[in-house]
């Protein structure tokens, strides 16, 4: 009894690193791909303070201007969420079907749809 025992727990420690080594491997990938996404968030950061800066030298746009712009984006799709997605639409008001944001009328019922801002 002791051999069948001693045997199943050799093949449950085999499992175990197995899985313990599929494991670090998908940790592995998983720091690269978030290293990869903060090395785009912090161009991407960059980006933006060099296009603001232009823009507010050239313009004289406000940061205060700004913040309102984004306000009036963010609350497109009716959550202030901090969020941009240009694709989601939000549901018409009359019949109820979506209908992308871009979209100044319904495409089902014509109804006229809140202005983008």
């Amino acid at each position: 009894m002791s051999w069948f025992w001693d045997a199943f727990q050799q093949r449950e420690i085999g499992e175990n690193r197995k899985k313990s080594g599929e494991a670090h491997v998908d940790a592995k990938i998983a720091l690269r791909s978030i290293k990869q996404l903060e090395e785009k968030v912090d161009r991407l950061s960059l980006l933006c303070h060099a296009l603001f800066e232009e823009l507010e030298r050239t313009t004289g746009f406000s940061e205060a201007q700004l913040k309102e712009k984004m306000t009036q984006i963010d609350l497109r799709d009716g959550r202030a969420d901090g969020k941009y997605d240009p694709v989601k639409g939000s549901n018409c008001p009359d019949c109820g079907r979506q209908v992308k944001k871009t979209r100044p009328n319904c495409f089902w019922c014509g109804a006229r749809l809140q202005p983008l801002g």
